[in-house]
């Protein structure tokens, strides 16, 4: 038996332990199906009152509204990791404070969204990331802020500034305030991309950066796309500067596409994401929206996740692919939540979630 692969089996057998445990208890693609068939958010909530989200669900009151539900599914997603947190050691627990640290961008990009809506505090505040570093004290500080540099500039670093240093909170509207919000998230997402890509090696690193640098195209792609459906000059400025598959060729190809549909041509015929963004232009078309792209997102990483489940159990890759299929788990319940409050089609509420085939 190598060394490497002995040191893996001594540092991760606890962890992944625990890992197989909670895989089984991931909702089924059927069971996230009938959720979306249910009318009231009692019902949904009766189902997965004996499952990993309980505790934090049994804690609502009767009537809660669906951000507050969405946020108990929130918490039990983070109380799951936290776990893990806790059951680690070395370079596995620095792996999940690194995963956790991409909340803090997702956080900053809520705070812009929500200011530029002329929301209030108390409406963000509800929506905050559990797993963010940021505390609340932080997040309300900056919430008092109106210059978008200065919010940016405390939490980002200086190349996310630069990023947005062509917008202003005045002119974030609409799919500008879209643009800025997949701005910062995409420089979190980076940052954990870098982390894997500098600092993990061997079956670690080969492990985790199909996911990572997935998630790091796709970005790219996104900020490209909403770029051209309005107008905005000089998309490179604003374009994360890493890549995995989606090469400094292909992004030149994506960026003199003359509009959004034929920049998706070119995106869904590029070999390695061609399963998942083929009939792209066609879901654009008949929506008029890029939404679809974060669900496709979420099912390529899903797709690549259970292909490493069958690989070698001892890396930080199965560590990155379920904490990816737990996330999306998540993710999935509060659209389900909030849909079915919102009293939309079944049909319509599948739409929005990623559901493994």
């Amino acid at each position: 038996m190598g060394t490497e692969v002995l040191s893996h089996i001594v540092r991760d057998n606890y962890i992944i332990a625990k890992i197989r445990g909670e895989k089984g208890k991931l909702l089924e693609r059927q069971q996230l199906h009938s959720l979306a068939e249910f009318r009231t958010q009692s019902e949904i909530l009766g189902v997965l009152a004996d499952g990993p989200y309980g505790k934090e669900l049994s804690e609502l009151r009767d009537g809660s509204s669906p951000i507050e539900t969405e946020r108990a599914v929130r918490l039990g997603f983070a109380r799951g990791v936290k776990t893990l947190i806790s059951s680690s050691q070395g370079s596995a627990r620095d792996f999940l404070s690194e995963f956790s640290r991409r909340f803090d961008a997702y956080d900053l990009a809520a705070i812009v969204v929500f200011k530029a809506q002329g929301k209030s505090w108390e409406e963000f505040v509800s929506t905050r990331q559990p797993l963010a570093l940021l505390k609340e004290a932080e997040l309300h500080r900056l919430y008092s802020m109106d210059d978008l540099q200065t919010i940016v500039g405390i939490v980002g670093d200086r190349a996310l500034v630069n990023r947005v240093k062509s917008f202003s909170m005045e002119d974030l509207a609409g799919e500008r305030a879209s643009l800025v919000r997949d701005i910062i998230t995409g420089w979190g997402e980076e940052r954990f991309y870098k982390y894997v890509d500098d600092k993990l090696g061997g079956f670690d690193r080969e492990s985790c950066l199909p996911i990572a640098g997935g998630t790091i195209d796709l970005a790219n792609l996104t900020i490209i796309l909403r770029s051209k459906l309005i107008g905005i000059p000089n998309v490179r400025e604003h374009l994360i500067p890493s890549f995995w598959k989606l090469d400094n060729r292909a992004i030149d190809q994506l960026l003199v596409a003359q509009d959004v549909t034929q920049a998706l041509d070119l995106a869904s015929s590029h070999p390695y994401y061609h399963s998942i963004l083929s009939g792209a232009r066609q879901k654009y078309e008949e929506t008029k929206s890029l939404s679809f792209l974060e669900v496709a997102s979420r099912k390529h990483s899903i797709h690549i996740s259970k292909r490493i489940f069958l690989g070698f159990p001892y890396t930080l890759g199965v560590v990155l692919a379920f904490l990816i299929v737990k996330e999306n788990e998540a993710r999935n319940l509060a659209a389900i939540v909030a849909g079915v409050g919102a009293g939309m089609k079944p049909d319509q509420i599948r739409s929005l979630v990623a559901i493994p085939e």
